[in-house]
């Protein structure tokens, strides 16, 4: 990795060297009595010495246009609070790279500005920080468009243009961005190492990336990563066993979010084929199925019934291409001359509502089927930014909804060893049957009088049915507990769980409790907003 010094410093350097190679030239048409071969040879001296200072010259300049348009991006978020769902965690104080595209919009990482209470904007070589807001967020590609509306922040700011082309192996780019360890813009070089298809840290999706041989340090998230004047990707994330490794975003995923905002006037997010698959490489199997030695693909071991693909796919499918691309018995596909991809990358390339066809093999007779695309979320949601836990409290019971953020209260690289057992399994293996379908738990249980003799260890349980109704999601709960309520305030609320354990409440007892409980510990309202 090599580090440059902002442009302006050594700004004043260039016109210098172009005027003494001018000397140089002119010192070599004086030069009448040398023999000819010498007066060649520092003439060509002279004239490559020229080029390769014009184009650095020219780099140089273009660099500084570059520059010009990066911005720092100065951000204070507060998070939520997971494990007690009615209170927010400490603001959280950070700083990140954008810079500027089309109708005054600045692009940066989503992870920057997630939980945002405060958003500031500072220009390259400027002093003054600007106040910001977001236009659109996508944090499945941890992408962010923000705007700032005063005027004279806009002076003197021209967009970068996105380059149409997927950059080659080994071709050489620079990363430009305000890491931390210094206040100043900061210029980095590298190559492309990879291109492949890899987890978003900040959503858990899998899209395409652009792995680089340049480390990607904290504040770099969100700035250019640029070959000449043209953008071929945006900064976003490191691995963090290795060194001088990092990823950006290519232009392909940047233009996937331009083009939804274009078509639908907003953010509708990647289509999500949810099947399970296996490869197909072990021959007993494809004999099995039935397939010719010259049909590849992948065995669809399953469908999440809520997914739309579930009315097309079935298991024991064998698909053998997507919208007319082979699949590999690995499930790759063809990217690019020595290159393949995983088929998720034709998946992630479709809009939500588009259409997809697939050529499969079943029971041993190839068909051709056609469907559209949805994005439902999955059962346990992978993330959760920028919404705040919902929660229902009812006799000190405090009852939530299963997500990943919930298990990341356990620690977030290792939730999956610390968390409850049986809510990990449900995390990896539960499937959404109805799209609204949610998971609701016990998160704790607030101690008090009308809740006397109720076992502790019920927290974390999962609820299954409120007076024999099987609840389908928290909204659901609430709408259940006040018609019971309503309808027989004198009589009782029984709440069992996935382990057949039960909870039996009286509502009049509930109902005098309720203030009390909610003074104890200091909480303002017994149920999340969007659920009052």
């Amino acid at each position: 990795m090599e580090d440059y010094a902002p442009l302006d410093e050594n700004s004043e350097s260039l016109p210098p060297i172009r005027e003494q190679l001018n000397n140089d030239l002119e010192k070599d048409q004086q030069q009448q009595q040398s023999p000819l071969s010498e007066k060649r040879q520092v003439s060509n001296k002279s004239i490559d010495s020229l080029a390769e200072a014009e184009t650095d010259l020219d780099a140089t300049e273009s660099l500084q246009s570059v520059l010009n348009s990066v911005v720092k991006v100065f951000c204070t978020s507060t998070p939520c609070n997971f494990s007690l769902p009615w209170q927010v965690k400490s603001q959280v104080v950070a700083t990140a790279s954008g810079f500027i595209i089309k109708n005054r919009w600045i692009l940066s990482n989503a992870h920057a500005v997630a939980n945002q209470s405060s958003i500031r904007i500072r220009k390259h070589g400027d002093a003054k920080k600007y106040s910001a807001r977001i236009v659109h967020i996508a944090h499945e590609c941890d992408l962010v468009i923000m705007t700032v509306d005063d005027d004279k922040f806009w002076n003197n700011l021209e967009p970068l243009t996105f380059s149409n082309d997927m950059p080659s192996l080994q071709e050489s780019l620079t990363i430009v961005g305000y890491p931390i360890g210094g206040d100043n813009i900061s210029v980095t070089k590298g190559v492309i190492s990879r291109v492949v298809m890899s987890t978003y840290s900040h959503s858990r999706e899998d899209l395409l990336t652009i792995q680089i041989d340049a480390a990607i340090n904290g504040g770099n998230s969100g700035g250019p990563a640029v070959q000449g004047k043209l953008v071929i990707g945006v900064s976003f994330q490191s691995y963090n066993q290795l060194q001088l490794i990092g990823y950006i975003i290519p232009v392909s995923v940047i233009k996937h979010l331009l083009d939804d905002i274009e078509l639908h006037d907003k953010y509708t997010g990647f289509p999500r084929m949810a099947f399970r698959y296996q490869s197909m490489e072990n021959s007993s199997y494809r004999e099995y199925l039935k397939l010719n030695h010259d049909q590849h693909g992948i065995l669809v071991t399953s469908v999440e019934p809520a997914c739309v693909l579930s009315k097309v796919l079935q298991e024991d499918d064998v698909i053998t291409e997507i919208d007319g691309v082979p699949i590999a018995d690995d499930g790759t596909v063809h990217f690019r001359r020595g290159e393949r991809l995983s088929f998720r990358y034709l998946e992630k390339l479709k809009f939500v509502d588009d259409r997809v066809t697939f050529t499969i093999i079943r029971q041993g007779k190839q068909l051709t089927l056609t469907s559209r695309l949805d994005n439902n979320q999955e059962l346990v949601p992978s993330h959760s930014h920028d919404k705040c836990p919902e929660y229902l409290i009812y006799a000190g019971i405090v009852f939530t909804v299963l997500t990943r953020f919930y298990l990341y209260e356990w620690g977030k690289r290792d939730w999956y060893e610390k968390a409850p057992k049986h809510l990990v399994d449900l995390a990896y293996e539960a499937k959404l049957q109805e799209p609204d379908q949610q998971i609701v738990i016990i998160n704790r249980i607030l101690v008090d009088d009308v809740n006397h003799g109720v076992d502790s260890e019920l927290k974390n349980s999962v609820l299954e049915t409120v007076n024999g109704i099987k609840i389908n999601n928290i909204k659901h709960l609430a709408e259940l507990i006040d018609k019971i309520s309503k309808d027989d305030d004198n009589g009782f609320i029984r709440f069992e769980m996935d382990n057949k354990n039960v909870i039996v409440m009286s509502c009049k007892q509930v109902a005098q409790s309720e203030a009390r409980i909610l003074k104890q510990n200091s909480i303002a309202q017994p149920r999340s907003e969007n659920l009052c």
